[in-house]
């Protein structure tokens, strides 16, 4: 019965209600490891799976005497709430039960409380929004970014505008994605209905990064809180930092060499990135009061784009000045990503492709940020105009494969223009750093290392062999005598055993028995 009632919700037939625990503890198969979907600081979130859709169940740790009133205010603020850009709310459970602990030498017992708060939404197949974030050169398109940012500050304007609510923990983890990337604000366990006087609060549990300074500091809440965050995430969203590093105009040279490469550069990306970039910086202010509301965002947006989805006549005039660079002045690089064919003992190599589609020389230095044993030929160079360059990114693992086959930013390279009496000998890391006079070009890459299958069945088997290896070790510690005459563990972790040890730790340590 509670299983089609909670069908009913999902499919919209019913309203938001209080849930059983057996019913969402069945759904996630005794919140099973398997079904785990993501954890934060209060919660762990697990995937239901129901026969006509999936959800998503938030289980509260109960370890946090501060749940209690988390919960209720999460359910209070979900409650109110339905609008495209919020994840939907399915329900809640909230069960209590006692269980006898007997007491040590006595017959009494001590009756505990044993709390379990559960909250129900639907499930969002994408993931949140933090895993998308990219800078200007990869990633989301800009017009999906966009509709991201919009479709945030429409969430955001229902929250404060509608609903009076502000949520005090907005961040790229809690908001949502679902199959059309349309974002959905979720985690609503901080957030407070408007309040006449100002909200005090001595604990702090907003994300740093993310928290305005006046309730990081003093504990002040307001909407302007919830500005302040929605300015980080949307220059995070433009650039992918929190912070600008240069200026807007570099912002923009950057997007405008991925728009000509691909076809996509129209005056009304320009307008969007550059007001895109104002806003997420007004709503940086330290003073919240200079900050704006989010209903002053939502009709700049509308102005901008104009009643048909074109740029508004109010903005064309300032459209020249948004980008002073007429034509794409970076040095090109492809891949973004390096793919190298893992092979344990043995010289891994991919290329890099520089093209220099400009009148300019431009000097380029390619450096490793990882410690992994990367080599570059040519390191660095100097580009002739209307030039291209390969460089051979190679390297040599001993040993297994590197903990993370996708590894982020293991390479970084800088460029910029110089003139044409610089020898490469004169190309220095400091000349990109401290030393530079003009603009330069800062592009990090990433390194995924492919696994064939059979590789990835050596090193199931040499995991196997190590674990191995581990019992050896503690064979050893026990018997106090050297091993020997026996070998485990894989080829580059063997030691010796002797088998009398073995069946002594068998024989010791009943679990460990076949």
């Amino acid at each position: 019965m509670d299983l089609e009632v909670l069908q009913r919700i999902l499919d919209g037939r019913e309203k938001p209600t209080n849930l059983s625990f057996t019913l969402l503890k069945s759904i996630t198969e005794n919140f099973s490891d398997d079904r785990e979907i993501g954890h934060g600081g209060f919660a762990t979130v697990y995937k239901g799976v129901l026969p006509n859709g999936n959800v998503a169940v938030k289980r509260i740790r109960n370890c946090y005497t501060i749940n209690e009133t988390f919960f209720y205010r999460e359910v209070d603020s979900m409650l109110n709430i339905e609008h495209k850009n919020v994840v939907r709310f399915l329900g809640f459970c909230a069960s209590t039960d006692k269980i006898a602990i007997p007491t040590g030498g006595s017959k009494e017992h001590i009756y505990a409380e044993v709390r379990e708060r559960l909250l129900c939404f639907e499930y969002i197949s994408n993931g949140s929004l933090q895993k998308y974030i990219t800078d200007e050169l990869r990633g989301l398109e800009w017009n999906t970014r966009y509709k991201i940012i919009r479709g945030i500050c429409e969430g955001l304007h229902h929250l404060h505008k509608e609903k009076q609510i502000y949520h005090m923990d907005l961040k790229p983890d809690n908001i949502l994605l679902d199959n059309d990337m349309v974002p959905k604000i979720t985690d609503f366990g901080l957030s407070r209905l408007d309040e006449k006087s100002k909200t005090m609060s001595e604990e702090r549990h907003g994300s740093l990064g993310y928290c305005a300074p006046e309730y990081l500091h003093k504990g002040k809440m307001s909407f302007k809180s919830d500005m302040y965050s929605l300015g980080i995430i949307i220059i995070e969203l433009v650039t992918g930092e929190k912070e600008i590093r240069s200026d807007n105009n570099n912002v923009l040279r950057r997007w405008r060499h991925r728009w000509k490469k691909t076809g996509k550069e129209t005056p009304l990306v320009y307008q969007q990135v550059a007001k895109c970039l104002e806003i997420g910086l007004f709503c940086q202010e330290i003073d919240p009061s200079k900050r704006p509301y989010i209903w002053h965002i939502i009709h700049v947006i509308r102005e901008i784009e104009g009643a048909n989805g074109k740029i508004s006549n109010a903005y064309e005039h300032t459209f020249g000045q948004i980008g002073p660079y007429s034509e794409d002045d970076m040095l090109g690089i492809e891949p973004f990503q390096l793919h190298n064919p893992f092979e344990r003992n043995k010289q891994m190599s991919c290329t890099l492709k520089l093209t220099n589609e400009t009148d300019s020389y431009i000097a380029f230095n390619v450096e490793k940020t990882s410690p992994l044993p990367y080599c570059a030929q040519p390191q660095k160079g100097i580009m002739l105009p209307q030039s291209n360059c390969n460089v051979e990114i190679t390297m040599q693992l001993q040993g297994k494969a590197p903990g993370y086959m996708h590894r982020s930013n293991e390479l970084i390279v800088w460029s910029t223009k110089v003139n044409d009496c610089l020898a490469v000998e004169d190309i220095t890391t400091n000349m990109f750093i401290n030393e530079a006079d003009n603009l330069v070009d800062e592009v990090n890459l990433d390194v995924i290392f492919d696994t064939s299958e059979s590789q990835e069945t050596s090193d199931k088997t040499c995991e196997v062999s190590c674990q191995n290896t581990n019992f050896a070790k503690f064979a050893y510690s026990i018997s106090g005598q050297p091993p020997a005459q026996m070998i485990f563990g894989c080829g580059e972790c063997q030691i010796n055993r002797r088998p009398d040890q073995i069946d002594f730790l068998i024989n010791l340590i009943p679990q460990y028995k076949q």
